[in-house]
């Protein structure tokens, strides 16, 4: 689990990255269609390129509050539960090392009683050495109590923990996608004007049949042609 939460951390951590280094790239992309001087030769080129520009505009701020919702309710959640399993380890080898201490303890107030002696010196020895064994064994099963509890609980709550987050990002994602899809969407030609670009919805056929239109267009210039 502890392996599981790692590699969901990592992974989510780069997935924010490559969608915050794709929206550089549509920001430098927009800024320089923007800049170019071809822009403002053809008034429905300099639209389009303004359209394109704002979209993008926009899908930033949706990027930026995408990373921060995700941050917050995905990766900070996780990193706080594998803390806990930091916690959980030092636990269990403090149990280690007591275990070990107790047995020291243990062993050597069972070596001073096989001993025939019974002058004063020797008695005191074997009580001193009882009372620390006594110590140690009682740390001991308290810490082995307090696992014995806390270990199921753990990983009986751990899923619930996890539930929510994993929820919670696939809400952000489909809040983000929706949104950058609808954005999109706006700069799709329109057949009817009357129609707000927000509201247009286009069948599917005839989106197909305008990027068909759009590729072949594409293909019959001569700078294709000619690579």
């Amino acid at each position: 689990v502890e392996g599981t939460i790692r590699k969901l951390t990592k992974e989510t951590k780069r997935y924010l990255e490559s969608i915050a280094n794709l929206d550089r790239a549509d920001q430098k992309l927009s800024t320089n269609l923007s800049t170019c001087g071809l822009a403002h030769l053809s008034d429905d080129f300099r639209k389009i390129v303004e359209d394109y520009h704002s979209v993008t505009t926009q899908v930033g701020k949706t990027v930026q509050e995408f990373s921060v919702l995700s941050q917050k309710t995905f990766i900070d959640p996780l990193r706080k539960l594998k803390d806990e399993f930091t916690i959980i380890a030092d636990a269990l080898a403090k149990r280690e090392e007591l275990v070990a201490v107790w047995k020291g303890c243990y062993n050597r107030m069972k070596k001073l009683q096989e001993k025939k002696d019974k002058t004063a010196s020797h008695v005191i020895k074997v009580e001193r050495e009882k009372r620390t064994e006594d110590a140690a064994a009682k740390e001991l099963k308290l810490i082995h109590s307090r696992l014995l509890v806390d270990l199921p609980w753990f990983l009986e709550k751990r899923l619930e923990y996890i539930k929510p987050s994993v929820h919670a990002l696939i809400m952000i994602q489909l809040e983000y996608y929706g949104n950058t899809t609808k954005l999109f969407t706006q700069l799709m030609p329109i057949r009817d004007h009357s129609v707000s670009p927000s509201s247009a919805m286009m069948p599917d056929e005839e989106y197909h049949t305008i990027i068909n239109e759009q590729m072949n267009k594409i293909r019959g210039l001569t700078i294709v042609k000619h690579h």
